[in-house]
Formats: C-alpha cells, sequence, structure tokens
C-alpha cells in the first residue's frame, strides 16, 4: 500500500542547469560526509579487530570482551528504539523514499547512521557500509533540495544523485556509483535523470578524493594483480558463477523465512541485536578472517592456503552472521558481505578444481568474477555488479570477458530459480517499525 505523506518541500520547479548545479552541490557534500563516514568506519573497525585478536591470544579477556560487546548491542537497540529510520541496509529505505512511499527524516537518518554504522562496524557484525552511505546521500539530496525549495519529484531526482555519490565515495567507484544509482535506485535512463546523477557523482568523486589525500584514506580494492584463466579452462570459471547465482538465491530465500517467520518475529528486539553482536564478537576471536563486513574475508583469500572444504566451512560461518545481522536490523548494509560470500564461493569452486589444473594463481580472478557474479544475482543489479568489480580491480580486456560472462550465467540461474531481488523484498521488511 502507498504511504500518504506530507512533502517536505513546496513546489518550485527548477531549470536543467539549476538542477545539475543543486546535484553537484548535493554531491560534493555526500561524497565529504560518507568518506568522513568510512574513515572513521575503518578506524573503528580495525580497533575492534584489535581488541578481538588480544582476546585470542589472552583468552581471558573474552570476560570483559563478551560482555562489552553485549553492551554494544544495547547501545545499538536503544538507538534504533528512539530512530528506527535508521535499521537495517539503509539501501531499501532510501529507495522507498525515492519511491515516494514514505519520508526520509534528514538530520535524523544523516545523524542516526553514523552513529549507528559506528557501533555496527566497532562490534565486527557482517554488515557493510556502502547501505548507509547511500542512505546518508539520500538524506543529503534531500536536504539540499529542501534548501533550494524544489518541487516533489525534482528533490526525489536530486536525491538519487546524491544517493549515487555515496555509493561511489564508499568504494571510490564513480562510474558503478552512477550506475546502481540509475539501475537500482531509479530502474530508469532519463536524460534529466541521467544528468543529475552523473553530476552529483563528479561532484561527489571530487570531494572524497581531495579528502582522501589529507587523510591518506584507504582505497577498497577486490584484487590487484589478476591471472588470465586459459580458455581450456573458462568451464570451471562458469560453473564457479553458477554456483554463485544459485547460492544467492538460496541466500535471499532463507533471509525471506528469517523474514516471515513467526516464530522468529516473537524473540524481542534487545535479544536480536545482543545476540549477533556476542556472535560477532566470538567469532571474531576465533575465526578472525570472518571479522566485520567481509573485507578482511577477501583479502585473506590471496594469502591463505585453502582447500574446498575449508571454504565450504566459512562460507556457512560467514552466510550465518550475515543472516544474523540481516534479522538483528542493526544499521549496515548487506553489499559488502555479499561480496564476501561470492568471494568464498569462487575459492571453494577453484580449490575443487585444482586437481584439473586450476591453481592458486586463479585465486584473484575466481574471487572477483564470483563477487561480481554474486552480487548481480542476488542484487538482480547485472550491470552495476559487473562494473563494480571492474573499478575495484583494475581488469584488463580479457578479464572484462569473464566477469561479463560471469555475472550473465548468475543472473540467469538466480532467475531460473525464482528468486526476488534482495532489495525489492528488504524495501517491505525495513519500513519503520517500533522495536518491541
Amino acid at each position: 500500500m502507498r504511504l500518504r505523506f506530507k512533502p517536505s518541500v513546496p513546489e518550485k520547479p527548477v531549470s536543467f542547469p539549476g538542477l545539475i548545479v543543486r546535484s553537484f552541490i548535493a554531491g560534493v557534500v555526500s561524497g565529504a560526509v560518507v568518506a568522513a563516514f568510512n574513515f572513521a568506519m575503518q578506524k573503528v573497525a580495525g580497533f575492534g579487530a584489535e581488541i578481538y585478536a588480544g582476546a585470542a591470544q589472552h583468552p581471558i579477556r573474552l570476560l570483559w570482551v563478551i560482555p562489552g560487546a553485549a553492551a554494544l548491542g544495547v547501545a545499538a537497540f536503544l538507538l534504533l528504539k528512539l530512530n528506527p529510520d535508521v535499521s537495517g541496509s539503509g539501501i531499501p529505505n532510501a529507495e522507498s523514499a525515492l519511491r515516494g512511499l514514505r519520508p526520509l527524516r534528514r538530520l535524523r537518518v544523516i545523524a542516526g547512521t553514523v552513529l549507528g554504522g559506528l557501533i555496527t562496524f566497532f562490534g565486527g557484525l557482517s554488515l557493510g557500509s556502502e547501505g548507509p552511505s547511500v542512505a546518508i546521500g539520500a538524506a543529503i539530496g534531500y536536504a539540499v533540495a529542501d534548501w533550494s525549495s524544489m518541487d516533489r519529484q525534482t528533490a526525489s531526482v536530486v536525491a538519487t544523485g546524491a544517493a549515487g555519490a555515496g555509493f561511489a565515495a564508499a568504494f571510490h567507484a564513480p562510474v558503478a556509483g552512477a550506475l546502481f544509482a540509475l539501475e537500482e535506485l531509479k530502474k530508469g535512463f532519463g536524460s534529466s535523470l541521467t544528468a543529475s546523477v552523473l553530476s552529483a557523482v563528479l561532484g561527489g568523486t571530487l570531494s572524497y578524493t581531495l579528502l582522501g589525500k589529507l587523510w591518506d584514506a584507504k582505497r577498497f580494492l577486490l584484487a590487484t594483480d589478476v591471472a588470465v584463466l586459459p580458455v581450456n579452462l573458462a568451464w570451471s570459471l562458469l560453473i564457479a558463477a553458477m554456483a554463485a547465482g544459485a547460492f544467492a538465491a538460496l541466500l535471499i530465500k532463507v533471509l525471506e523465512l528469517i523474514h516471515s517467520s513467526p516464530f522468529l518475529k516473537r524473540v524481542p528486539a534487545v535479544v536480536r541485536i545482543v545476540a549477533a553482536f556476542v556472535a560477532a564478537a566470538i567469532t571474531g576471536v576465533f575465526v578472525a578472517d570472518s571479522f566485520g563486513s567481509g573485507i578482511q574475508t577477501i583479502t585473506a583469500l590471496n594469502s591463505l592456503s585453502t582447500t574446498w572444504k575449508s571454504v565450504l566451512l566459512l562460507i556457512a560461518l560467514k552466510s550465518l552472521m550475515t543472516a544474523l545481522g540481516f534479522y538483528s536490523k542493526a544499521t549496515g548494509g548487506l553489499l559488502i558481505p555479499s561480496l564476501a560470500i561470492g568471494a568464498l564461493v569462487g575459492e571453494a569452486v577453484r580449490a575443487a578444481f585444482a586437481f584439473a589444473g586450476v591453481g592458486t594463481e586463479y585465486t584473484s580472478l575466481f574471487t572477483v568474477v564470483c563477487m561480481a557474479a554474486f552480487l548481480g544475482a542476488a542484487f538482480g543489479t547485472p550491470m552495476s555488479a559487473a562494473v563494480l568489480a571492474i573499478e575495484l580491480t583494475g581488469a584488463d580486456a580479457e578479464t572484462y570477458l569473464y566477469i561479463a560472462a560471469g555475472v550473465f550465467v548468475a543472473f540467469v540461474t538466480a532467475e531460473l530459480m525464482k528468486r526476488n531481488p534482495l532489495y525489492e523484498f528488504m524495501i517491505e521488511s525495513e519500513m519503520p517499525y517500533r522495536l518491541k
């Protein structure tokens, strides 16, 4: 049912040049705020990882690490109790606002998302920063629209561009940010919309690049050295992509069951959140490679000596922790954890075919292709997934072909399994609610 609410800006048309200028301003502010947020996120996540690493070496520290994690869970619960607008990924909330299904409270979303995200990342939950980054960008876009007294439709266009700038700032991937805004958030490529998004992403790219140089921010990279797979082994990569698509569809069905389960709905919200934080602490201490959003998991694959059985265990653990993060409604996205799960699926298949000559030198290729494949299949955004993988690897022309083929195979596999794109059902599941 379409929700009705009073628009927060008066009706006032804006010229095309005015739209471009305002979108650029919104992008500059969005890129700067999201860059600062992600810089702070990296710092608190690193601090949390150090605490868990210390507890792994000195188990006696678990006596205060576990209660500390529970206290973080209580803090996250209280924040969501006061500000339910910042629950979950952030992208479904922003997307539903852009569709006119719900209001987006500007300052509440920005401040609450920053605070909730930092609590999540300090605790090491399997949730990412990309969702909060998009939500922050959308809220900033609407704030600029308020300042400019735009009509509601034009305000939505500017907010879409600012949200794309937030996505671009989270990954340092401007083309993927623009494409994600068009393909996922608005599902359209109109001339005014496209121009607005490109203007906002350009502004955001300038601001986060300049700020990144000031504090020497680390760019999120999936891989930097991707070996080319011989043509006679290409079949193994296509099987890996098919496995990524199938597992993406399966994981979505599990999340849908979690969301619709009458039993799980009866569990008090504070118990759900505290359990997620405590579980993250335990796994962070004993399985360090599963800590946090998944960035550490991805980078560790290139240095680990793995077997397909050990990777399957990591897949099960990472999927479980991601499902717990989703179930808890803590602030954080599912896109980066999905990249990690896709990478693990790719490495599991590669290791399984090691006997056929698919050696460890191809780990980077399998992880990159399957990250893009899993992402495109799970979220129903194949173009954004492929472009994001290309931007984050500096891939050459031959790798482009493998990424495109892998995303296509995974997307078709997921469609045949009749999966609903993840954000579509999350838009319903993450509508504002009152914690009980």
